[in-house]
């Protein structure tokens, strides 16, 4: 009986040491070699080494700031964050509400809904049409809210986007949309008012700004909302120019907006890199200063697990992929685990079979920009190129290679014969992206 006993004490001893030996190896081993490759690939700061931040101006978009005084209070608001993160206490009756942006500026009037349906959004149909149909109101809203157009179109002196505030499921993110509509809407009137070089001026202006802070921007959220903008933005030039003459020149901005699409237009790296930084971080389950405050989980380990998924969209071949314009699907098989894991994380194992962002739509979102893009500079090409000679099939056999696209877009000259079609890679939204686009006056 006692040696029974005593056989039991020591499988008992043995059974504690074995799960703190595997709780200590879960959570001291380095990562795999696969692992540490991903790791490095979403630690690197891809901010742009130098130019303007157009974050800073985004953060204080209903507060009419100076610009020359814009460093200095982003840096005040700046600092508030900082000390509200190092604070906030994550759970049910949290006493550290949420530091919105603040300034000791005055507010700006809040766009109405009212206001808002006359806007053009992105996705308008027929901007030109709408602004047409209701001319003296739209005038009104314009009227009622010059500084935020005036903040719009001062985008266009911005180099990138790139947030430096904590990285957190609680902490703000400026109103991208709080003037959106506006630059679009107020580019359209000009035109209809007679100013149309000036208008054209804008709407390539307007494309290049988008194109640019889409394409340097480290969120998810700001290059989904900048992808949007920019896709209206093309569709608006391009029905521009259906209704601009055919013999009078274009500003030399729209050939610079136009020029041939890089791998900067479709990246989703630097955004992928924001996301991966709230993965498994402690924030989500509240702060620990010691390792035995949560047995459960370490955010590491759970760093680790997740990172070969998200370092997928930073691939040195997947840029490549995306410019060809053929569709592009990524793996998204649950990271593996072993017992180590289970001992020493089961929460983060946990966590890790939680399907994580959908990348696919992201993606498909990416190369329809660069198919926007390809289509301005298609229709540019066309009206630039102009040949009485040759018939438009023809003609589009002969555009540049970079101009081409994917078979399964379908692209083809509309039953009219006033535009051309193109299917969309992203079919998730409930209000697609337009598929026609008119050709330049003149064919």
């Amino acid at each position: 009986m006692h040696r029974a006993l005593k056989g039991v004490l020591w499988a008992i001893v043995g059974l504690i040491v074995a799960v703190v030996v595997a709780f200590a190896w879960g959570r001291l081993r380095p990562p795999t070699p696969e692992q540490a490759k991903a790791l490095v690939a979403l630690q690197i700061d891809g901010k742009p080494p130098q130019g303007r931040n157009a974050y800073p101006w985004l953060w204080f978009a209903d507060f009419d700031v100076p610009a020359d005084q814009l460093d200095a209070a982003y840096a005040k608001d700046h600092q508030r964050v900082l000390a509200w993160e190092a604070n906030f206490k994550p759970g049910i009756g949290s006493t550290y509400p949420i530091p919105n942006p603040q300034a000791d500026f005055p507010v700006l009037p809040k766009i109405s809904r009212a206001d808002g349906e006359l806007l053009c959004k992105p996705r308008e149909a027929d901007c030109l049409g709408k602004v047409r149909a209701q001319r003296d109101e739209v005038n009104q809203v314009l009227a009622r809210h010059p500084q935020r157009l005036a903040r719009d179109e001062a985008l266009s002196g911005f180099d990138y986007l790139w947030t430096d505030m904590p990285l957190g499921p609680a902490v703000p993110m400026p109103s991208f949309g709080a003037s959106m509509g506006l630059w679009h809407t107020a580019i359209a009137a000009n035109f209809l008012d007679g100013h149309t070089s000036q208008a054209m001026d804008a709407a390539c202006t307007q494309v290049t700004t988008m194109r640019r802070l889409h394409a340097h921007s480290n969120t998810l959220v700001s290059t989904l909302i900048f992808a949007a903008r920019l896709r209206g933005a093309v569709q608006l030039f391009v029905q521009l120019l259906g209704a601009f003459p055919a013999d009078a020149p274009l500003p030399a901005s729209c050939a610079a907006a136009f020029v041939p699409v890089t791998e900067a237009d479709i990246d989703l790296c630097p955004s992928i890199r924001s996301e991966f930084a709230l993965v498994g971080s402690p924030e989500l389950f509240g702060k620990q200063e010691h390792w035995y405050d949560n047995l459960s989980l370490n955010a590491k380990a759970t760093q680790r697990m997740l990172a070969p998924r998200y370092a997928a969209l930073c691939n040195a071949s997947l840029p490549q992929r995306l410019l060809s314009d053929e569709r592009v699907a990524l793996a998204t098989a649950p990271p593996g685990f072993d017992i180590f894991d289970l001992v020493s994380n089961s929460a983060g194992t946990i966590l890790s079979r939680i399907p994580g962002p959908a990348f696919d739509p992201c993606l498909a979102r990416q190369q329809d920009v660069a198919a926007s893009l390809r289509m301005g500079a298609l229709m540019l090409w066309l009206r630039e190129a102009h040949d009485h000679g040759s018939s438009l099939q023809q003609r589009l056999a002969a555009r540049p290679a970079w101009m081409h696209f994917a078979g399964d877009r379908h692209v083809e000259v509309t039953a009219d014969g006033k535009g051309l079609h193109m299917d969309v890679r992203d079919t998730t939204t409930t209000d697609p992206w337009l598929t026609t686009w008119p050709l330049p006056a003149g064919l």
